[in-house]
């Protein structure tokens, strides 16, 4: 049973009983300024902003199974009212697998 309300335009993303989501409310957003291969990172938001730090580039590995991936110190943060991206300074080392939590409304970032 879909009890949506599909006739008022409020540009908000309706989903149905059945966790349906009307991807034609959807719109791509800018691509964050790394390559493809860009993996192992951490995201957090706070307000409206998100926040991507570290992560490896490369590729996991060679043929000879050896690694070629380099371990980011990188940190990002998308503005979601002027969706841009800015690269923020770099963290004391280099990171990936790891989270990020942020507090005091993006007063602070840890990275653990």
């Amino acid at each position: 049973n879909n009890n949506n309300n599909n006739n008022n335009n409020n540009n908000k993303t309706t989903m149905s009983v059945d966790n349906e989501v009307d991807l034609t409310l959807w719109e791509p957003l800018p691509s964050i300024p790394k390559p493809d291969d860009f993996r192992g990172y951490a995201a957090t938001t706070i307000r409206d902003t998100v926040y991507i730090s570290g992560g490896l580039l490369g590729s996991a590995l060679t043929s000879r199974g050896e690694g070629k991936s380099v371990v980011q110190n990188t940190l990002f943060a998308y503005n979601m009212e002027t969706r841009q991206w800015t690269e923020l300074p770099k963290m004391k080392y280099c990171r990936w697998g790891h989270r990020l939590v942020g507090q005091e409304g993006g007063r602070f970032l840890f990275a653990i």
